[in-house]
């Protein structure tokens, strides 16, 4: 399971399992290659998984890592610039790695979709160090219609007898990100922040506002001055590149805060842009504000259409936070 597939891609496989066994079967083969070959194997996945591996693997399991220092799949955007920075810290250093990973937070339908387009884009943003790696997916956890996606990011599919092959519903990166951008949230009636830019001087008070909604919904420090930045650069772009009026509007769920910019041009292709690191000698040709929103935020969505563009953006909100909406919910229901 190493090389490039016919993309020129290096080996990313996903490996769909349906119960433990089927997935020692599938991975444990891969790891052992690995290991035999000289490479480190790297495993950041759930803990249910590493038991399950952890069986078949006996003695071998001590070899691997099992975790990446700042690679948390609690946001997606850090979890993703971290996993890029250690690969990219590997390959500077000469060494050989495999990479098993897999999503190991409950996510809503829409949080899986942003995690999709991340797996899509990182066959060329990850795949230019040359590690092969694999991603599991549990059968029983997922959709028909979010397997059916797996298929499509990955190259390669691994089969039970831990042999990979091309899946042929593969499709390329930029293919699958324009044709998947969404989906948006339903905004709430009175959001907490509904603000109009009309003028550039407003972009102040709205980057004020929105940063102290965060606050009293619930953001940490850290996060929330993430959030602002965020903030700032959709704001930015909406300004320097869409057509105004722009509206902008906060509110939150049981597990995020979230913000939309509203405004009335067509885009620029702004759904395929930011998974790539903007190369700093063109920087002119744009994109830097996109790429740092999606490497702040858990989710970013982003919809082109006649009405005009939106990105919206989702941060976490502190696990008690989360635990005290769901109570709330479930004593209402």
């Amino acid at each position: 399971m190493s090389g490039t597939d016919g993309s020129g891609c290096t080996a990313h496989a996903a490996a769909l399992f349906e119960s433990g066994d089927d997935l020692r079967r599938r991975v444990v083969p891969f790891v052992r290659d690995g290991l035999a070959a000289g490479e480190s194997v790297v495993a950041v996945v759930s803990g249910r998984a590493a038991a399950q591996l952890r069986r078949g693997l006996g003695a071998d399991e001590r070899d691997i890592r099992w975790q990446v220092p700042d690679v948390s799949y609690r946001s997606l955007g850090p979890m993703y610039n971290g996993l890029r920075r250690y690969l990219a810290g590997q390959y500077e250093a000469g060494n050989r790695i495999r990479l098993i990973a897999e999503n190991d937070t409950t996510s809503s339908a829409a949080r899986t979709a942003a995690y999709l387009r991340f797996e899509a884009a990182s066959n060329h943003v990850l795949g230019t160090y040359g590690f092969p790696w694999v991603c599991l997916y549990d059968r029983r956890r997922h959709s028909p219609d979010v397997l059916d996606a797996v298929r499509q990011v990955h190259p390669l599919l691994v089969g039970s007898d831990g042999r990979s092959a091309p899946s042929s519903d593969y499709v390329p990166p930029e293919t699958y990100l324009r044709a998947h951008p969404g989906p948006l949230s339903v905004v709430p009636p009175e959001p907490p922040v509904d603000f109009w830019v009309t003028t550039v001087g407003q972009f102040g008070a709205a980057r004020r506002a929105v940063a102290e909604a965060g606050g009293m919904l619930g953001l940490t420090e850290e996060t929330g001055d993430d959030f602002e930045l965020a903030t700032a650069e959709a704001l930015s772009n909406a300004l320097r590149h869409g057509e105004r009026p722009c509206r902008i509007r906060v509110w939150a769920t049981p597990h995020h805060v979230v913000m939309r910019v509203d405004d009335q041009g067509l885009g620029d292709d702004i759904t395929t842009k930011g998974f790539h690191p903007p190369d700093p000698a063109n920087v002119h040709v744009g994109g830097m504000g996109v790429w740092m929103i999606r490497q702040l935020a858990d989710v970013v969505h982003i919809r082109v259409g006649a009405a005009g563009t939106a990105v919206e953006v989702q941060f976490p909100r502190p696990p008690a936070l989360e635990r005290s909406a769901r109570e709330r919910q479930t004593s209402q229901s």
